[in-house]
């Protein structure tokens, strides 16, 4: 924690500068530099414990929040809003801890905890019915064939993203290839309006309609949407309630453009099996359990999802960032359910579930941008996919 410094009371300009300049990249920083070495050395040995190292990265977070510290009012604006802020300022000192906590396995496990929350045994055993191949209450298809499914490069997949934000109008936002992400992956940049993809990137027509519908269809027009509303933290990662919201309601929103297989459903509930009952474990003796459930390479992947933060795999320690994705989507799907009307004002901004009360309200505006099943579809067969 910081000692006090700074002002009481600051108005909503003052303090949305001192927020852009926090620097607070964790998921950077819970990559290993040596990931794809202690893989290796895992997989040639059947008691090998991966060791993990990490990149520190230099930033001014500790001054900044600092000068934030004894704040309590922001004069300029409503008190719903300067309690918002007041509450998300802890949240970004909660996240430069977690993100200096690297590599201490008791610290990430506590933080991370208290930050995500922990596994409930109902989520727990919703979990492990998925994983038994109990899932009559979703929406599952098919992954097409191959033969069915063409494969598309980098050029072709920049080119349907931008079609993709022509017809929503999306404004600033480009595509750009970077060495810097994941193999075959893609990433929103928010604050740099850019989607990253590896310049190798390849995906089939079907994979990359899943990606449109998640990463455009939801991170980005929530992003959009929240750049309206005055308040630049609506645009982007804010308090840890949202994020269970904008997870469960990407993955929605792929149900039901008919893009969610049993595959991605299984990897979600894994994480959230690995968590519940993975703290006290190695990393392999959660990746030995998991082998009962998935895949060889799912299961080093789930392990190493949370497990990621840690430093020594031998030791108990578990990151929980990971279940917000199984629990937010059926969140989002139990609320849908009972209220339709909801979908709209979760698109005002990067909000949770409390904060639509706020387009009801009046305080935020409501969403120009709202996708539907007819607009992509229309989308999909102008961009010829």
């Amino acid at each position: 924690m910081f000692s006090k410094s700074g002002k009481a009371q600051m108005r909503l300009e003052d303090v949305t500068k001192y927020l852009s300049k926090l620097r607070i990249p964790t998921g950077l920083v819970f990559t290993p530099t040596n990931l794809e070495q202690e893989k290796e050395k895992f997989f040639n040995s059947d008691i090998y414990e991966p060791q993990f190292e990490y990149r520190r990265t230099k930033n001014s977070n500790a001054q900044i929040l600092k000068e934030l510290s004894s704040l309590k009012t922001i004069s300029d604006v409503d008190p719903r809003i300067s309690n918002f802020y007041v509450e998300l300022i802890a949240s970004k000192e909660e996240s430069h801890r977690l993100m200096n906590a690297v590599g201490n396995n008791e610290l990430v496990s506590e933080i991370s905890y208290h930050r995500y929350g922990k596994t409930s045994p109902l989520l727990f055993r919703n979990a492990s019915r998925v994983l038994r191949n109990r899932v009559s209450g979703y929406n599952i298809v098919k992954y097409p064939s191959r033969q069915a499914n063409q494969m598309l490069g980098y050029e072709e997949i920049e080119r349907v993203f931008n079609t993709v934000f022509d017809g929503f109008g999306i404004q600033g936002w480009k595509v750009k290839p970077s060495k810097g992400i994941a193999k075959n992956g893609a990433k929103v940049g928010v604050k740099s309006r850019w989607v990253l993809l590896d310049p190798n990137i390849k995906r089939s027509k079907f994979r990359l309609k899943k990606t449109l519908v998640h990463e455009v269809g939801t991170h980005v027009l929530r992003a959009v949407n929240g750049e309206q509303t005055g308040f630049e933290a609506l645009s982007r990662a804010n308090l840890p309630s949202y994020l269970d919201i904008e997870e469960g309601l990407a993955t929605w929103n792929e149900e039901n453009m008919n893009l969610l297989t049993k595959k991605w459903l299984k990897s979600k509930a894994a994480m959230v099996w690995a968590i519940y009952i993975g703290e006290r474990m190695t990393f392999r003796q959660l990746y030995n359990s998991l082998l009962g459930v998935i895949p060889k390479k799912s299961a080093f992947n789930t392990a190493y999802r949370v497990k990621r933060g840690l430093e020594d795999t031998s030791y108990p320690g578990i990151y929980t960032r990971d279940v917000v994705y199984f629990r937010g989507y059926r969140r989002v799907k139990k609320k849908l359910e009972k209220d339709k009307s909801m979908y709209e004002k979760l698109y005002a901004g990067k909000i949770d579930f409390k904060q639509c009360r706020w387009v009801d309200e009046g305080l935020l505006p409501k969403a120009k941008i709202v996708p539907t099943q007819e607009k992509w579809n229309e989308i999909f067969k102008k961009a010829g996919i």
